[in-house]
């Protein structure tokens, strides 16, 4: 049998990323490190999976997404999950790297949109997505969280292992933008509904972020909101590879920042390396 859950398609038996059929998760938690809209001031309720079905050389979760550390819970737990951290009065429920129990994930949020769960569901990916399986969601999951990495498919298979990531993450981005077109925000702008689009600027590969921020603008919108990502770090594996073996350079995320407003975005999120055209948008 074939493992519907990612585009790879693997054999049930031998599946890239070794997730299990159950849910594996590392930690769940009250999380204030999302952008500002997402975390609020009483945290995302995120809720870690273990295991990927990307293999990125430079993860800051390794530990996690790549040498699988977590454990397995059964349906009802993740539920119980679900409402233990409503408990907690956190903004949302946040699924950090669900995509390898998509099957099992939609079933389970088919079960909690009965139980009348009443906060939101944020989808928080590596793109790495059947848009099909996007298409399943339509209904469940109130808040896009992707991470569009590359536009450079040749970086994709060297640093993540992802044959044609910009062909599968662009027809997925694109339908999770179609299912949410417009930003719905709370009376202290927390978001409700919507999708954020994330990317992490690699160092000496500025020309992969501008094709990104590129596309987007002419196939999404240059309404729609962004996360410009400063906080590569060289960890795991990265010292392998030279040339990505530092932390991205102030210029360069000033570089790829200053792309994105003479693109003509507004709604972007910066992190702190910033100092040009500081003044337009917020920083987290």
């Amino acid at each position: 049998m074939i493992c519907q859950n990612c585009p790879r398609r693997c054999n049930l038996n031998y599946k890239y990323c070794k997730a299990p059929e159950n849910l594996k998760i590392d930690i769940y938690q009250a999380h204030f490190g999302e952008e500002p809209c997402i975390s609020g001031k009483r945290g995302s309720g995120t809720i870690f999976f273990s295991h990927c079905n990307l293999s990125c050389i430079f993860c800051q979760n390794y530990q996690i997404s790549q040498l699988n550390k977590g454990k397995i819970i059964s349906d009802n737990e993740f539920i119980n999950i679900c409402w233990e951290l409503k408990k907690r009065k956190v903004h949302n429920i946040n699924l950090v790297s669900p995509t390898c129990y998509h099957q099992k994930l939609q079933k389970l949020l088919k079960e909690l949109k009965k139980q009348k769960f009443p906060l939101p569901f944020v989808w928080n990916s590596n793109a790495y997505e059947k848009v099909e399986n996007i298409k399943g969601l339509e209904g469940l999951i109130d808040i896009y969280l992707p991470d569009f990495k590359y536009s450079d498919n040749n970086l994709a298979i060297k640093y993540s292992n992802a044959p044609n990531y910009f062909d599968i993450a662009k027809r997925a981005i694109s339908e999770m933008a179609s299912q949410q077109k417009k930003l719905e925000f709370d009376e202290n702008g927390v978001i409700l509904k919507g999708i954020i689009i994330r990317h992490l600027i690699l160092p000496n590969c500025l020309n992969n972020s501008k094709k990104v921020l590129k596309w987007l603008k002419e196939n999404i919108g240059k309404d729609v909101y962004l996360s410009l990502m400063s906080q590569y770090t060289p960890v795991f594996k990265a010292h392998q590879f030279p040339e990505i073996n530092r932390p991205l350079k102030k210029e360069e995320y000033d570089e790829i920042c200053n792309y994105c407003f003479d693109l003509g975005f507004k709604n972007v999120y910066t992190q702190n390396l910033l100092s040009a055209r500081e003044k337009y948008i917020p920083s987290f």
